[in-house]
């Protein structure tokens, strides 16, 4: 009888190594699809699916923006908002449900360098509004105070 039980204590252990090692395995598993999970959230957020055509944003609601530039869509899209300001993000997602037409193969990034560059040139103003850069239309003539105030430093 005591030679089955030392066969069984070495079954026991043989088989404990192995739950072990299973569980070890399904703990870097659910460790690895945690890292996965919180990549595609990350890229869905910066819209990276839509730009590579992997998930195509749902149908357009109407082609507000097909026949104007970049900048122009930039000027009415500021003009239209309530407080005639916003972040390049919901620019950028305005411009994307609107039907702006772009053959760029990062249409985020051309936003971003589109705001900047209208930033450069004085066409735009910012400020950091909570840690966001927000974009605004710079007060023009006849707007009450005809001098542009100069924005916040940003940088």
């Amino acid at each position: 009888m005591k030679e089955h039980d030392g066969d069984l204590k070495i079954l026991a252990r043989k088989y404990s190594d192995q739950i072990h090692a299973l569980e070890n395995q399904l703990a870097e598993a659910k460790r690895r699809l945690a890292v996965v999970t919180e990549a595609v959230e990350l890229l869905t957020k910066e819209g990276i699916f839509e730009q590579a055509g992997l998930f195509p944003i749902s149908t357009q609601i109407s082609e507000k923006y097909k026949d104007m530039s970049m900048s122009e869509a930039i000027e009415v899209i500021l003009e239209s908002m309530p407080i005639h300001k916003a972040s390049a993000r919901t620019v950028l997602l305005e411009l994307q449900r609107n039907g702006f037409k772009s053959a760029s193969k990062n249409f985020k990034r051309d936003v971003y360098t589109r705001l900047f560059r209208l930033e450069e040139k004085g066409k735009l103003d910012s400020k950091k509004e909570k840690g966001i850069k927000i974009y605004y239309l710079p007060k023009r003539e006849g707007e009450g105070n005809a001098e542009r105030q100069a924005p916040e430093d940003t940088r």
